[in-house]
């Protein structure tokens, strides 16, 4: 579904701007798009507020977590 179809459950304009900036950042970056749908079915099945909250500092962590893999494997090479 695009942004504007989700518009019509957006309670906030700040919350219906950042669906737009979204749209807009995955319209420049489309090979994201998959990504985003994942996110998206998960955030939808999470339940509450509270569990989308869980889920998105999972989703950070495990990110950080890579990169942080990512940053050592590179300082292992460049020794």
């Amino acid at each position: 579904m695009t942004v504007m179809g989700k518009l019509s459950a957006v309670k906030t304009r700040e919350h219906a701007a950042a669906l737009r900036e979204r749209d807009r950042f995955l319209s420049e970056h489309p090979e994201l798009r998959g990504f985003q749908r994942d996110i998206d079915e998960m955030l939808g099945s999470a339940g509450s507020d509270h569990n989308r909250l869980v889920l998105i500092h999972n989703l950070m962590m495990d990110a950080v977590r890579k990169l942080d893999d990512q940053l050592h494997s590179l300082l292992r090479v460049g020794q």
